[in-house]
């Protein structure tokens, strides 16, 4: 018997696929009770897996992974940086208060906790939409009126000297050109050509005078040079996921606390 499987279908008899994982959904009045209630509960919401990224902009370096030649060292033992942050540490508690604050934004009054996320009640989709662009605007409205462009320059400078600083300190003097500190101009010209390329850390040729700082570049690739950069990277991630079917089809969805019991019978992730 010729047997295949899409990616994309649950299979009905998954005791026919024994080599692989599926949905234990075995017979069709299983599926459509499953069906039903999968309906009922997206009457009463929506699971919410929340994610807010491109605030948190930090970098380190190891030595190892750089690949530098040992005639270059001066053979310290700390292989390994320090974590170099963008922003100093009052600025990132402003942010991480303004993250916390849309977080606030999921109680017990409008959604249930679960591990992955929250399951969000129907009627505040749209607050919650509100709440995200708030958020959003909040960020960027501090960093433009209150940091500044020529600040938020300072700031990734310093942020790009102190791994730059690192790495000299591990070098011999006479290697020390191998990691000129450049212009904004500079790095970003250089960063252009090595996304232009799409070369990534393990292609750099050693054969290049320039491939240790390349290296450098490529770690830092995810600190913007413009805040206007930054600001864009900024996203609050709130997928909607679905539910397999597998866990609806012997339960009963009638009520909240139906879908509270449901959450709480959730394998921890």
């Amino acid at each position: 018997m010729f047997r295949s499987l899409n990616p994309y279908q649950i299979p009905l008899f998954p005791d026919l696929f024994t080599e692989i994982e599926v949905p234990s959904i075995t017979t069709l009045p299983e599926f459509d009770h499953a069906l039903k209630n999968f309906i009922k509960l997206s009457d009463f919401g929506a699971f919410i897996e929340l994610n807010i990224s491109g605030i948190d902009k930090t970098y380190s370096l190891n030595l190892n992974e750089l690949k530098i030649p040992r005639r270059y060292l001066i053979g310290r033992n700390d292989t390994s940086s320090p974590v170099f942050h963008l922003f100093p540490l009052a600025l990132r508690k402003h942010l991480n208060r303004l993250k916390y604050e849309v977080r606030s934004f999921f109680t017990k009054a409008n959604s249930l906790k679960t591990s992955f996320g929250y399951f969000l009640f129907r009627p505040y989709f749209h607050l919650w939409d509100f709440q995200k662009r708030q958020f959003l605007t909040d960020v960027s409205d501090y960093l433009r009126q209150e940091v500044g462009e020529q600040t938020y320059h300072k700031y990734f400078t310093h942020a790009f000297s102190l791994g730059i600083d690192w790495l000299k300190s591990h070098l011999k003097k006479k290697f020390y050109h191998l990691l000129p500190v450049d212009s904004l101009k500079v790095i970003g010209a250089k960063r252009r050509r090595l996304q232009k390329a799409s070369i990534t850390l393990s292609q750099i040729d050693h054969e290049d005078p320039d491939y240790l700082l390349n290296g450098f570049l490529l770690k830092t690739m995810h600190l913007p040079i413009v805040m206007e950069d930054y600001i864009q990277g900024i996203t609050v991630l709130s997928h909607f996921k679905t539910i397999p079917l597998e866990h609806l089809r012997n339960v009963e969805i009638d009520t909240i606390e139906d879908i509270a019991a449901l959450i709480n019978n959730f394998p921890p992730r």
